[in-house]
């Protein structure tokens, strides 16, 4: 069987992963002298994958046009959680299992969330560099503690921020489709509308999906209804946001910030917001911790081999 990695860094920390993969007798392809990412381009990614039967992928897109040149591939095993960059419908109609790493990758994620909010919080960049400069200014500055924050979206992510948010004495507020009663005991979390949510936080975090109905989701209207002097924070997909709306609100100070992970295709060194000093931008990388990547890697090749084996866990499995 033929297994080809796509996604970038998946030796990074450990060749763990590769090693099971190859233990089971595999034959191993691993594209490390390309990054692909979000807006990969198809033929490229099609010289590397046409002979596959399996796939270990990161965020570059499996279209139907694509997968349908890949007689041969019978899985993709995304190394994340998200899926939205795979034709779903187009797996299905070709008999392609896709999983993903399902409880590997939120905690890494909700971590560098409450790094953005600190980053704000406390001003530590600012001082430092004062400090650097031989001047000592003691400012004051908001902390996080009794700040709110609004969770907009309540999965894996939403839920481990709002454990962290917890411990750090902040209140937490949540917005979902589907929102259940006992979350406030285990979480500490509180459901509001989104409009709600949205004027009472001082942080709104977006945890959503990207599909047909969240794109956009953050747009003239909800940006006009948060928080004067409040922040937004992205760690979802980037088109969840109407970026051009979110400047438009940094520009004019409604906003007193926001913090970016993720763009509208990467690499990407061209943001709209490379002009925007009061945006934090970083390179996609709310997953990368070397112990989350470690454990990525090994729970999406461990798919691969329960794929074969006929064992796949339905937590892993998407379709």
């Amino acid at each position: 069987m033929k297994v080809v990695i796509v996604a970038r860094n998946f030796d990074a920390g450990s060749r763990a992963a590769i090693e099971k993969l190859e233990q089971a007798g595999y034959e191993i392809e691993e594209c490390r002298d390309h990054e692909f990412g979000v807006g990969a381009g198809e033929e490229e990614l099609y010289e590397r994958i046409k002979d596959a039967e399996a796939v270990i992928a990161g965020l570059e897109p499996y279209t139907e046009h694509l997968l349908s040149r890949c007689p041969k591939l019978k899985m993709i095993s995304r190394r994340g959680i998200g899926y939205d960059s795979v034709d779903i419908a187009a797996c299905r109609k070709f008999g392609i299992t896709l999983a993903r790493t399902t409880g590997e990758v939120e905690a890494a994620v909700a971590e560098h969330v409450l790094a953005y909010i600190l980053y704000f919080a406390r001003s530590l960049h600012t001082q430092s560099a004062d400090m650097h400069e031989g001047l000592w200014n003691r400012c004051m500055h908001p902390g996080a503690k009794g700040r709110t924050i609004g969770l907009v979206g309540f999965g894996g992510i939403g839920k481990e921020i709002a454990k962290r948010a917890n411990a750090m004495d902040m209140h937490v507020l949540y917005y979902c489709r589907h929102p259940k009663p006992e979350w406030e005991g285990l979480y500490g979390a509180s459901y509001r509308p989104l409009e709600e949510l949205l004027a009472e936080s001082d942080y709104v975090s977006a945890n959503i999906p990207l599909t047909k109905q969240t794109e956009n989701f953050f747009g003239e209207a909800e940006f006009a209804h948060m928080k004067e002097g409040s922040y937004f924070i992205n760690i979802a997909r980037s088109p969840v946001a109407d970026n051009d709306a979110l400047k438009k609100y940094l520009l004019n100070g409604h906003l007193s910030g926001a913090a970016l992970d993720v763009f509208p295709h990467e690499p990407c060194t061209d943001s709209v917001f490379i002009d925007v000093p009061n945006v934090i931008l970083t390179p996609h990388t709310a997953s990368y911790t070397m112990e989350n990547f470690v454990c990525m890697n090994e729970v999406a090749a461990q798919n691969v081999i329960d794929f074969v084996q006929g064992k796949l866990e339905e937590k892993y499995r998407v379709v």
